[in-house]
């Protein structure tokens, strides 16, 4: 969730974040994958009734190209293209997009199929072809056995018309300016990436770059629905893509069956104040990780209570700006890696080792690990993200204002607030002048809303503010959870709603809650480049 400013929170599975490595902080969510060509074997699933397991096959698609699927994608998801227009306001307009998208079948009989479900992982920017199957074995039997799970990459992303607005050499470039640098050459250093950054953008795909609204995205799931042969379409979209489908809700209510929105994003706050109500709840989760480091203090040694662990983060945050690890780990890439290992709490382990070998031992090898290689997936996903949120909706064009709130943010709530105030491309980059849609819900059909109550990266107020957007909407709130991306593997009171409600249709008459899942037990592993823990959070 995002924008101007920028969190690298966003990229989510939900998924939000698979490296913390991105020039900018991501905010919202996001998944990532490779996207070579596997082996031409993978374009076709097997044959139906090969296997116990074996589904019946999936109806004809019929405005779909099929092709290759991203390497490592599973035999059982196949994967192709659609065209679409560049703007869906001039249909008749012959410049087009490729968008790509993958299918995973339902694995129940055919009378048991109640159609296809689309997902978002969030971002905006999170790949989907090739995530179609994983995803689909995660979900509850009952949904996996109604539905063909449907994925698709956003335009500019990853199998779609691509967008790339840094070089690779460039984009990975360590360290990066400074986020809590206040002072005038620390603000013109952060500008100046911001600058080479919109400029990048706009000399790889100025056409484009107009027409990367969630708006237009939205008019792409429809016509992914229709290229599937679809008069309605089921919907799971975590974090950003809780918006996504808001908003799709908002121009097709007539064309939405069921739809679930995890980890809700706030649809009043389209982007700029979303980094405001961030850079409070990340620092509060900063909070709850550090109560958990200190009653472990045997194990990670940063001191026995939560204000000792946080004085323990904030030296090390200090040493790495003033002297980055082995010249390239400085004080915004830890602030980085933090905020993408407090997305999920079964990423707090891993967290603490690697700050803990730092100041513990000297050791900053298991930070560089965590935080994973710099790919150009990451500098992909960046792209979209900056430039979907940079022409969503206005943003400050003056760097003035962007240091003012790095000041404040800085004062109110530590370096994770002036990370998250940091000014992104969208200084440089805003490239729409129309006014992001407005969400009220009318015509919709029952939706739900899945919630932590301590997420930072979807403050719950948002969640609260999107509930009242959508009447027909429920909202489950999970009570003490701080985890982004709760709808498979939040527990079995959240699976078990949601499997209700996408198989069964059933949603209570009013907002109900499930208790959070049990704090991690501490492990003094790191896993390196990957802080996955989650099918929605990368």
């Amino acid at each position: 969730m995002t924008t101007t400013r920028a969190v690298r929170p966003r990229r989510p599975h939900g998924r939000p974040i698979r490296r913390a490595a991105a020039a900018s902080a991501a905010l919202l969510l996001a998944g990532s994958l490779t996207t070579a060509t596997p082996p031409a074997a993978a374009d076709t699933p097997p044959p139906p009734g090969s296997g116990p397991e074996a589904a019946p096959e999936a109806p004809p698609a019929p405005g779909v190209t099929w092709g290759s699927c991203p390497a490592g994608a599973p035999a059982t998801e196949r994967c192709g293209t659609i065209r679409v227009p560049l703007d869906h306001d001039r249909p008749g307009d012959p410049a087009t997009l490729r968008i790509g998208v993958s299918r995973s079948p339902a694995t129940g009989r055919a009378a048991e199929r109640q159609g296809i479900l689309v997902f978002n992982f969030g971002g905006p920017g999170a790949a989907g072809v090739g995530s179609a199957a994983s995803l689909a074995r995660s979900l509850p039997e009952p949904v996996r056995r109604a539905y063909d799970v449907v994925g698709f990459d956003l335009r500019g992303r990853a199998t779609s018309s691509r967008l790339d607005c840094l070089d690779l050499a460039t984009f990975a470039r360590a360290p990066k300016p400074d986020t809590a640098l206040t002072t005038p050459a620390g603000q013109k250093a952060i500008t100046e990436a911001a600058r080479v950054f919109a400029e990048g953008c706009r000399a790889d795909s100025p056409e484009m770059l107009p027409y990367l609204t969630t708006r237009q995205i939205a008019e792409d799931v429809d016509a992914v629905r229709e290229a599937f042969g679809e008069t309605k379409i089921n919907y799971l979209g975590y974090s950003y893509g809780s918006y996504l489908g808001a908003v799709y809700g908002q121009l097709h209510p007539d064309r939405v069956r069921r739809m679930l929105l995890d980890s809700v994003v706030d649809p009043t706050k389209v982007w700029y104040e979303t980094g405001f109500a961030q850079a409070r709840a990340f620092r509060e989760r900063q909070r709850d990780w550090a109560e958990w480091v200190a009653r472990h203090e045997t194990t990670y040694r940063m001191g026995k209570t939560r204000s000792d662990v946080l004085a323990q983060w904030d030296r090390a945050r200090e040493e790495l700006a003033a002297k980055p690890a082995d010249g390239v780990f400085g004080g915004t890439e830890f602030d980085l890696m933090t905020i993408a290992n407090l997305y999920s709490d079964r990423q707090w382990p891993r967290l603490a080792a690697a700050v803990s070998a730092y100041r513990v031992r000297g050791d900053a090898a298991p930070m560089r690990d965590l935080k994973g290689p710099v790919t150009g997936d990451d500098e992909n996903f960046e792209s979209v993200m900056q430039a979907v949120t940079c022409a969503d909706a206005p943003a400050p064009d003056d760097p003035a204002v962007f240091a003012a709130d790095t000041v404040r943010l800085k004062a109110e709530h530590g370096y994770l607030g002036a990370t998250v105030a940091a000014a992104g491309a969208c200084l440089y980059l805003q490239s729409n002048t129309l006014p992001p849609v407005t969400v009220d819900g009318a015509g919709l059909p029952g939706v739900l809303l899945v919630q932590g109550s301590r997420d930072p990266a979807t403050p719950y107020a948002g969640a609260v503010r999107m509930r009242t957007a959508l009447p027909s909407s429920r909202m489950l709130t999970v009570d003490g959870s701080g985890n982004h991306g709760q709808f498979v593997g939040g527990g079995k009171c959240v699976d078990d709603a949601g499997a209700a409600y996408l198989a069964r249709g059933e949603l209570p008459a009013r907002d109900w809650s499930c208790p959070a899942l049990p704090p991690p037990t501490p492990d003094t592993r790191v896993a390196p480049g990957d802080t996955r823990t989650h099918p929605a959070v990368p």
